[in-house]
């Protein structure tokens, strides 16, 4: 078994035994389930219990503290049912680790009404960066953020125009490439796929990196 796979195992025993009859579904997701990851990107986990209370939390915080390049996105059952159904398409390719998750696709509707939620919700924060004083750590770290969040909306908005969820950022730029649209998101796409070579300039000058962000946000059209 690989490095990765070994990581994986132990975590996946570490949280049954946390969580026992509790857990519903452990799923490995993002960058490092897609095979797009930097050397140091997190191990993202996503957990579906029955009950979410502060025995669960302690526990998980147990657990988390062996695995530090892990992240956590827990959830109710409760939780998973009453989210926007958009929302879901986040789990559409996560693995599982233990359990299973059925999902219901999205409409074009239910789509589009939850990219309009990401854009409005990023855009505020971009505003509020750029308009008052912040640390320039933390306008950096909007900036990564507010890559992330970009490529999630282009992602969900091939969805909503094709039915298909590009499984990775390529793929998504592949896809408007062909389409001849969303230039300025292909050119944020290509600073997030190069992350690793644009964190120093963006790190020390991230406004200009705000600037097209809240442009992107202020001019998408879903």
């Amino acid at each position: 078994m690989s490095e990765k796979g070994d990581v994986l195992q132990s975590f996946r025993k570490d949280v049954l035994k946390a969580l026992q009859s509790n857990l519903v579904c452990l799923l490995h997701h993002g960058s490092r389930a897609k095979g797009e990851a930097r050397p140091n990107s997190d191990y993202d986990s996503v957990i579906i219990t029955k009950k979410i209370d502060k025995e669960v939390i302690t526990n998980l915080h147990s657990v988390f503290s062996k695995y530090p390049q892990f992240s956590l996105y827990l959830l109710s059952l409760d939780e998973l049912n009453t989210m926007p159904r958009g929302h879901r398409l986040e789990f559409l390719y996560a693995k599982p680790l233990y359990g299973s998750l059925d999902l219901k696709l999205p409409t074009k509707e239910e789509t589009v009404s939850y990219i309009a939620y990401m854009r409005r919700d990023t855009l505020d924060a971009i505003c509020h960066m750029l308009t008052l004083p912040h640390p320039t750590e933390r306008r950096t770290k909007l900036v990564y953020y507010s890559l992330k969040v970009a490529y999630i909306c282009l992602s969900y908005l091939a969805f909503s125009e094709s039915g298909k969820l590009p499984p990775t950022r390529e793929q998504t730029r592949n896809y408007f490439k062909r389409k001849k649209k969303q230039k300025l998101g292909m050119r944020l796409l290509r600073i997030l796929n190069n992350w690793d070579s644009n964190k120093e300039d963006v790190g020390s000058t991230p406004d200009p990196y705000l600037y097209l962000l809240e442009e992107f946000f202020r001019e998408l059209r879903i």
